[in-house]
């Protein structure tokens, strides 16, 4: 249950400022500078994985390196999702942590196949915490581009797979998101609440493996769509469904939830 602290601390942390920044203008984090996670929060769940920014002009980079560990960073913020729906950003796998693949039914369960290179998360915060919902997109190195999956550590966080596959490895993609689509896809239903706050995270504590990604050119918060795809890349449009592969997990999971 560790990876679900994430959602659940940031909610709790959110709650409890006063001065959280309220959005009235798009937020870009550029990593342009030695000291550009000054305002980032660290979570450590199983020892912590290197993030390090390469600063460069107009906009560096932050790179995850994960040897069998597993922390995030998160960025409180406020801001309506209804309002300003869209965020961007560039990402990349250099590795992704390894997933046996050979008997994965018998021997892997899905809890410990969720591990991934890359993550970018949105929390929606509420006042009980177990109320709070998360959109996570994820780049998979198997699962289908498009699928909405439900965390096997919390069903109040939705993952969605924006990449998939080793074809682009190494390479930045941009991505763009409505967020306030993405959330009714998910959940089926518009968000009632606002945004409080974002994360990152690369891991790889449960594959006990090294993992390694890439973060750069983050902006949240604005109206209209503004980004050009890259390289004749469409921006994918997400549907629900589940990956076939993992429905016995699943069926596992509830069995021992309900116990």
């Amino acid at each position: 249950m560790r990876k679900i602290g994430v959602v659940i601390l940031i909610a709790g942390a959110f709650l409890s400022f006063q001065t959280v920044l309220g959005l009235t203008e798009l937020k870009r984090f550029s990593f342009n500078r030695e000291n550009a996670l000054k305002e980032w929060k660290e979570k450590i769940f199983h020892g912590r994985v290197l993030y390090a920014v390469t600063p460069r002009d107009p906009a560096g980079y932050l790179t995850g390196k994960s040897q069998k560990t597993s922390s995030g960073l998160f960025y409180l913020i406020k801001f309506s999702p209804k309002k300003y729906p869209y965020l961007s950003w560039r990402w990349k796998v250099d590795k992704f942590p390894s997933k046996s693949r050979e008997n994965d039914r018998s021997r892997k369960s899905w809890i410990e196949r969720d591990d991934y290179a890359v993550r970018f998360y949105v929390i929606f915060p509420a006042m009980i915490f177990t109320n709070t919902r998360c959109l996570e997109y994820i780049w998979s190195e198997d699962l289908p581009q498009g699928t909405i999956l439900t965390s096997p550590f919390f069903k109040n966080i939705k993952l969605i797979v924006l990449e998939s596959g080793k074809e682009r490895i190494g390479e930045w993609i941009q991505e763009e998101r409505n967020i306030f689509e993405d959330y009714k896809a998910a959940f089926g239903r518009f968000p009632s609440g606002i945004v409080g706050a974002i994360a990152l995270m690369t891991d790889s504590d449960n594959t006990q493996s090294d993992a390694e990604g890439g973060y750069s050119d983050i902006k949240v918060g604005y109206e209209k769509a503004a980004i050009e795809p890259i390289s004749g890349k469409e921006i994918v449009k997400v549907k629900p469904g589940k990956a076939p592969e993992f429905l016995d997990y699943l069926k596992r999971l509830l069995k021992k939830i309900q116990k």
